[in-house]
């Protein structure tokens, strides 16, 4: 079993480099540069202890003289000048590599999660997806850009400063280099522990980023219920979690750098020791125990480099793999291999026959049998109770759930065959909870229109149809106001008027109002419905609505039940059957004639 698991994991981290190369790979050119400047960076970090190492046996020698220092600290100083220019270049092509990473990771997970049906949102938490396209890229970025330089210090510098070391005094090397295959003993034992405590670290941290989005969403029911004590309490206890997980992922951090440190002076004091005995005795220079010094010095960091190499794979691999989760979650509605390009407009005939619906294989069918037909330009009234199936009907017609082939047909094309790009986009529709951006009330009316000019023109317009433009021109900043997340400084009549404003003015061929005037009153609704009879005219209206009286002008009226078409017929048609639709026509008629 643990076998299993190791291959699988071992799997699971090649795929994870492979993700991280195919980013690398677009940016070759620029990562190319950046070594190769960042190693003249690290070629004159080596030219200059032998530098110093000469001035310093200078001082000691007959041919000491001012101008002979002079001209050493010249060379000196132009050196390090010279540095500073490179790691501008080099901080500018690697660093900048990895921030044009990390904006096409954070981009392509954005454009997959578009893609995404409601299947996978319905059962993934928001603030985990958050985390992920915060912390996780991050991560990556990091991967990506300064790991490069310490690779590039570890390998280049490191071969170099060894090279240079052994050159100066071979003993006096061996000796000095002892404790170093320690820390890479010490960075092999400690990497596996370090990815797996970082990756807790990222899902905690996701978990708090569910909870926080959850509890600000439902501010007004967690305020109308008392439960601010609780919540908080709650939230500390995530908050706890995520602060535990961190100080087990920080006593590893604890222990080892202090570790490294604690080898790396060591490597210094067996220099010293060793160096000095050696300087006494004459058989090596004062300079050139100070040169071996400082390649020593510039030993030590790439030997470190390799372990915060180490740590940022795994750190990037963590991360990586969590991505890659969520970039293989596959689309449930994708472009049918059938599709007909040539499908570019739709006029609003449906056509469903027989079908049948669950949301999953193992679920209770939620449509059963369901055969009706539209004609284009017509209107059809849906009614039922709660959850008879009326919402899942409409969100088929334009597919925002896997549906069986040859069930439905809109102008005569079956609905695989027909783009998604075309059938959305012919489609309006307004659902039961109308959702608002966080926005001004004029770009949340004109969302999803491009044709600007026509926008400006029509915004009011569609507004007043609604009965929604003079209640605008009350707010201080006018069709300008900012309506807040969701839009919740307005009122549920308020959203769901600005919604189908927003549709009406997309000009579609087949309206969906799906329970869209609940939350206006029955004079407001008369009136909406009134003022935007003439703009559907010639096109297909869907209206969906627990009142008689928002269906009852429909040319058709279905009503549901478990699933299932159980009545269907005009307005006065229906009130000669005895069934749900008259017993609720009857009911809500006595309503309005009690005295309120």
């Amino acid at each position: 079993m643990q076998h299993a698991e190791k291959i699988e994991k071992t799997a699971g981290n090649r795929q994870a480099l492979r993700f991280l190369l195919s980013y690398i790979k677009r940016h070759i050119p620029g990562v190319a540069a950046g070594i190769l400047i960042l190693m003249g960076v690290d070629l004159i970090q080596i030219i200059i202890p032998r530098v110093i190492q000469r001035t310093v046996d200078v001082l000691g020698s007959s041919s000491f003289s001012t101008q002979v220092v002079a001209k050493k600290t010249f060379i000196i100083l132009s050196l390090a000048l010279g540095m500073v220019v490179l790691r501008f270049f080099w901080q500018v092509f690697i660093m900048g590599t990895s921030r044009r990473i990390e904006r096409e990771v954070r981009e392509d997970m954005f454009s997959h999660l578009q893609s995404l049906s409601f299947y996978f949102f319905n059962r993934t938490q928001t603030g985990n997806l958050m985390a992920l396209m915060v912390n996780d890229v991050n991560a990556i970025r990091m991967a990506t850009g300064p790991s490069f330089l310490a690779i590039t210090d570890a390998l280049f510098m490191g071969t170099l400063s060894l090279a240079f070391l052994f050159s100066t005094n071979a003993r006096l090397a061996f000796f000095a280099v002892m404790p170093l295959p320690f820390i890479i003993f010490m960075i092999t034992k400690f990497g596996p522990m370090i990815q797996t405590r970082f990756k807790a670290v990222q899902e905690s941290f996701g978990k708090i980023s569910t909870y926080a989005q959850e509890s600000f969403s439902g501010i007004r029911v967690v305020k109308g219920f008392v439960q601010e004590r609780c919540e908080k309490e709650k939230f500390e206890a995530t908050c706890d979690e995520y602060v535990d997980r961190n100080i087990q992922l920080i006593r590893i951090w604890g222990f080892f750098f202090p570790a490294v440190t604690l080898f790396a002076n060591l490597s210094l004091t067996i220099l010293y020791l060793v160096g000095g005995k050696t300087v006494i005795t004459g058989t090596l220079s004062f300079g050139e125990l100070i040169s071996s010094s400082m390649y020593l010095g510039l030993l030590i960091w790439p030997v470190i480099a390799i372990g915060w190499v180490f740590t940022l794979l795994q750190r990037g691999i963590a991360s990586s793999k969590r991505i890659l989760e969520l970039m293989d979650a596959i689309p449930d509605v994708v472009e049918s291999k059938t599709v007909d390009t040539g499908v570019t407009k739709i006029y609003g005939e449906i056509d469903i026959r027989d079908l049948t619906f669950s949301y999953s294989a193992e679920g209770r069918n939620v449509l059963s049998g369901i055969t009706l037909y539209v004609p284009a330009g017509t209107s059809l009234g849906i009614m039922g109770k709660p959850g008879s199936g009326k919402s899942t009907l409409i969100s088929l017609l334009f597919r925002l759930f896997p549906i069986p082939g040859q069930r439905i047909s809109i102008d005569g094309h079956e609905i695989h065959q027909i783009p998604l790009t075309v059938l959305r986009g012919c489609i309006g529709y307004v659902p039961q909870d109308p959702f608002l951006f966080s926005d001004s009330i004029r770009n949340n009316i004109a969302f999803g229109v491009d044709d600007d000019a026509r926008v400006l023109s029509d915004i009011e317009r569609f507004a007043r149809l609604v009965a929604i433009d003079g209640e605008i021109g009350g707010f201080h900043d006018g069709y300008e106001t900012l309506v807040g997340e969701r839009g919740v400084t307005l009122s549920g009549g308020q959203r769901q008027r600005i919604s189908i404003a927003r549709a009406l003015i997309k000009q579609p061929d087949i309206l969906i109002l799906d329970d869209a005037l609940s939350s206006v009153d029955a004079a407001t609704e008369k009136v909406v419905l009134e003022n935007i009879k003439a703009e559907l005219e010639g096109r297909t209206c869907i209206i969906i609505s627990h009142r008689v009286s928002t269906v009852q002008e429909c040319d058709r009226i279905i009503i549901l039940d478990d699933g299932r078409i159980v009545e269907h017929g005009s307005h006065s048609e229906l009130l000669r059957l005895d069934g749900y639709y008259r017993r609720l026509y009857e009911l809500q008629k006595l309503e309005e004639e009690l005295p309120g």
